[in-house]
């Protein structure tokens, strides 16, 4: 995402009559690779596993799946993240931009195809970051973004692991979009309508980094267009025809829908109803900055995964001493505006308007939801990148000019292509084999057994309820709380794709809008922990037939 400036400073050099040396293809070509080599490789060892989607996999697949139908979603997937959990999910996420990009992928495979497609588009867009950078800042600048990208596999894998799972697909996005606000901010205007894009998939996904891209949005754009006054104007007419694809259905469903999904996460926040939403507060969101500025190097230092680790980690190591950064990267950007150091100026400002981002994120996050600590840890490791890419990326362009090498300990370029591909050859390994191996913290949302199970309870409904409406219940009994709603949106989507149009309660369907039909079939199956011990089959639906612990009608042998 950085380098030093000596691509726009250094006068023009005559074009080389030969052409480009193969070795600095291979140097251009390999961020490309670790890309798509970390993405792919561990996900089609997951579908070779037999993946099936679980919990909110199957609800973003469900969703998906609607695409070509004639109710296609208008809103995102069901969130919590401005009131905490509830025991009925009210709002949703702002757009369904990102669940038409996965739509064609669900059609081809309707068994894997949507975590496939996470992949392939999450691959799309951190590919299309490395060729912006190249174009705007130089190779030096795709190789960087190319490692950061291998270690954030390596310090958290999760989000590779599955990136279908909402966060990691909109954690994946952001950090491309973060990419690609440097070269916006560093004059490449004309890169405008893709940040928009990327910007619309990522917050559609996901309100965890829709802090950071409200600010960093309009800086970058403001910061290139001052720079470099772009020759013409086709880039805004593009940016606003992107805002009206990614932006009608959700203002549609805004003004003609019966529950406005915008009216009510602007309620649920406190900002309509004038409801105070008990948070976290800003002294969280200034330990979160600090957290990501400590010399304690967050990208250096694996992630914690589950709720009071990650809360932890912050409050324990977030000294607000650090918060005195924040005043230096003020300081920086004011110094390369003045100096019109465009890389520094745009890093710079990148990183301040992500670093307020992440203070808001943390401020705002609702007291009773530490569950969101979980996902949004990953802010922090992006803030404590882009930090220390800004204060080297400055030390570098300033300290140069009062450093002189040697002539002889000059480094070739030839030496140095050679050790930028075999450094992104050992980070690739690396990086693919952490993905691949995860520890089970890390892999939690891939539960094999769970999968199986659900595959189970789909087949049993297909062989003994004609194909129509048909209602589903599961009662569960041990000590994993979300195993029932994850099974049942497993066997949900199993059932969409094979024709049938599943109903569930209202706490599980959330905003899927699959309601029970009273009047359809319904079938209860019973599971003890991991277990699926027997099912039971009614004409119609009855509440208390989810509660009833009576012995199931049909066990399976072994139960």
């Amino acid at each position: 995402m950085t380098t030093t400036e000596t691509t726009e400073e250094a006068p023009p050099q005559p074009e080389e009559p030969a052409r480009r040396s193969r070795l600095g293809v291979v140097v251009r070509a390999a961020p490309y690779v670790l890309i798509w080599t970390t993405l792919l490789v561990p996900t089609l060892r997951t579908m070779a596993r037999g993946w099936r989607p679980l919990a909110d996999d199957a609800s973003l697949a469900i969703l998906a799946w609607k695409t070509f139908s004639l109710h296609p979603p208008l809103v995102g997937i069901g969130t919590s993240a401005t009131t905490g959990p509830t025991s009925v999910q009210t709002t949703s996420n702002p757009g369904p931009v990102g669940l038409w990009l996965l739509g064609p992928f669900v059609h081809l495979d309707p068994g894997q195809g949507a975590l496939l497609g996470a992949a392939v588009l999450c691959a799309a867009v951190l590919s299309f970051a490395v060729y912006a950078l190249q174009k705007s800042a130089g190779t030096v600048a795709g190789v960087i973004f190319a490692l950061v990208v291998a270690d954030l596999a390596i310090v958290s894998p999760s989000a590779f692991v599955d990136p279908l799972w909402n966060p990691s697909f909109a954690f994946i996005w952001f950090l491309a979009f973060l990419a690609v606000a440097f070269a916006v901010g560093a004059g490449n205007v004309r890169y405008l309508p893709h940040l928009v894009f990327i910007a619309s998939v990522a917050v559609d996904t996901h309100l965890m980094v829709l802090p950071s891209i409200v600010l960093v949005l309009p800086v970058a754009f403001v910061c290139g267009f001052l720079l470099r006054r772009p020759e013409n104007y086709r880039w805004l007419w593009w940016t606003i025809g992107v805002l009206g694809v990614c932006w009608v259905a959700p203002l549609g469903q805004q003004l003609f829908g019966s529950q406005p999904n915008g009216t009510q996460l602007l309620r649920t926040s406190g900002v309509f109803s004038g409801n105070k939403v008990h948070t976290f507060g800003s002294l969280l969101g200034f330990r979160a900055f600090s957290r990501a500025a400590s010399p304690s190097a967050v990208w250096a230092t694996t992630r914690p995964v589950t709720p009071l680790p990650a809360y932890n980690d912050i409050v324990s190591h977030g000294n607000l001493l650090f918060c005195v950064v924040l005043l230096v990267l003020i300081g920086v950007f004011v110094i390369a505006w003045r100096q019109k150091k465009s890389f520094v100026l745009s890093l710079s400002a990148v990183t301040t308007a992500s670093a307020l981002g992440v203070i808001a994120l943390y401020a705002r996050v609702p007291a009773n939801y530490i569950l969101s600590f979980t996902w949004i840890n990953l802010a922090v490791w992006a803030l404590g990148i882009c930090i220390w890419l800004t204060l080297g990326l400055a030390v570098v362009t300033w300290g140069r000019r009062y450093v002189r090498s040697p002539d002889d300990v000059n480094i070739s370029k030839r030496t140095l292509e050679i050790g930028a591909v075999v450094v992104m050859a050992l980070a690739t390994v690396v990086a693919t084999v952490v993905v691949m191996f995860p520890s089970p913290s890390q892999a939690v949302q891939l539960d094999f057994a769970g999968m199986k199970r659900v595959q189970e309870m789909a087949a049993i409904v297909e062989n003994e309820e004609p194909q129509g409406r048909v209602g589903l219940g599961v009662r569960y009994s041990g000590d994993n709380f979300f195993q029932f709603t994850t099974d049942e949106h497993g066997v949900s989507y199993l059932l969409v794709t094979a024709g049938w149009t599943p109903g569930m309660s209202a706490n599980v369907n959330g905003t899927l809008g699959l309601p029970i039909d009273p009047n359809s079939p319904f079938v209860v199956f019973d599971e003890r922990g991991e277990q699926l011990v027997g099912y039971e089959r009614y004409p119609h639906y009855r509440a208390d037939w989810l509660t009833l612990r009576a012995t199931p009608q049909t066990s399976f042998p072994g139960s």
